[in-house]
């Protein structure tokens, strides 16, 4: 879609200090159809819709792991029962058919070109890209060979429609639940052009956290074949603890601030300084919160001195400014935080095409919440980080 040159002006892509935008943060949305091409002794395991309780859940390994928030009558009208497995392209087609719910996401989000318009009506040059659906029941799997086959699928799919443009910056998910296949299918998505690797935030079902001995074989492999590793928050873990009043606000909160727990396992442990040429991207989890952890690390580190173990040569901050950085939307909090994080590891995303996200006025909430930024620092934080990072060419200003 083209835009006016009265649009252009309003939302900043007039701006020499907002063009070629990288998005360090969106979302592909992958065909629920997709896991019919399992095995059929996996496919039931798969993630799918299902009944139960009267909701439309989201099911995975016979266990229900969201209610979607499908209005009721949407359903009133269909044939589907308690313990029924919903047809995705039914569903599809009903939402379709949902003046409301269509309008939620945009119709260009599942066409690679659809997408490069929409990516072009919000100044946006080049965009990272995460799963949508996978994203938030992959990493709570149990079944290993299950894990592997999801992100082999997943990885193919979006390998073989997404190659079409540089401007598509590909991200593998990995199965790490065997840290060996996770190796192994990130040496094959780096030699198929993928950017970086997906973990969860919070490994709650591997068995061990980060700060764990068994992986540094992975550690070792990402740092050679030189991917970025990116925790996108949510994931790992149950994202809806609170279940009574204020779960809406209390969940988010916890969902998006929990990042901070992985940061200090990584840096603490000496992961990142045994590592020095490893990154790791901290991805939807708002900069707010950063500056205080980086004290907060240091001081531990000065004050407990004599309980440290690892002795680190650098301060646990100086780790982190050199191999990570953490993505955000609208976070006017971590842009006057400046003095204490620095901005080598900020990094804007719109979050397209999720509600929460800023597209498609991504240049105006850019301009409103930076307004008092150097200018430096904001083509940094807005592409030039990203591009750095990724390896992107940017087009000429």
């Amino acid at each position: 879609m083209s835009i006016t040159t009265d649009e252009r002006e309003e939302t900043g892509q007039g701006d020499p200090r907002f063009r070629n935008l990288i998005s360090a943060d969106n979302h592909v949305t992958e065909p629920l159809t997709l896991w019919e091409a399992l095995p059929p002794h996996l496919r039931s395991q798969a993630p799918h819709l299902e009944v139960r309780d009267g909701r439309t859940c989201v099911v995975v390994e016979g266990r229900v792991l969201t209610r979607l928030p499908v209005p009721k009558e949407l359903m009133s009208d269909v044939r589907w029962k308690e313990g029924d497995e919903i047809p995705s392209g039914e569903l599809l087609k009903k939402i379709a058919e949902s003046e409301e719910l269509s309008q939620l996401v945009s119709p260009e989000a599942s066409d690679p070109d659809g997408r490069l318009r929409d990516l072009d009506r919000d100044g946006v040059y080049a965009e990272v890209m995460f799963p949508n659906q996978l994203i938030f029941t992959l990493f709570r799997l149990t079944n290993p060979e299950l894990q592997l086959s999801l992100c082999r699928l997943y990885n193919d799919w979006l390998h073989d429609g997404y190659s079409g443009s540089p401007r598509f910056i590909k991200i593998a998910a990995l199965p790490m639940l065997d840290i060996d296949e996770a190796i192994k299918e990130m040496r094959r998505c780096s030699q198929r052009g993928f950017r970086g690797v997906l973990l969860p935030v919070h490994p709650d079902y591997l068995g061990h956290r980060y700060n764990h001995p068994d992986y540094e074989p992975f550690w070792t492999a990402a740092e050679e074949i030189g991917m970025p590793v990116h925790f996108h928050s949510g994931t790992g873990r149950e994202q809806r603890p609170a279940r009574n009043p204020g779960g809406a606000v209390i969940n988010y909160v916890i969902t998006v601030g929990g990042a901070d727990e992985t940061v200090c396992f990584l840096t603490g442990s000496g992961v990142l300084a045994r590592h020095p040429d490893l990154k790791v991207v901290m991805v939807e989890c708002g900069a707010g919160w950063l500056g205080w952890v980086l004290h907060a690390m240091d001081d531990a580190y000065r004050e407990h001195h004599l309980m440290v173990e690892p002795k680190l040569e650098l301060l646990p901050s100086e780790y982190f400014r050199r191999q990570g950085y953490v993505t955000f939307q609208s976070d006017p909090v971590g842009l006057n935080n400046l003095q204490f994080t620095g901005d080598q590891s900020l990094m804007w995303g719109c979050d397209y095409p999720h509600l929460e996200g800023t597209w498609p006025d991504s240049l105006r909430y850019l301009r409103e919440q930076m307004a008092d930024v150097p200018d430096e620092s904001i083509e940094r934080i807005v592409w030039g980080n990203a591009a750095a990072l990724y390896g992107v060419s940017v087009p000429e200003i």
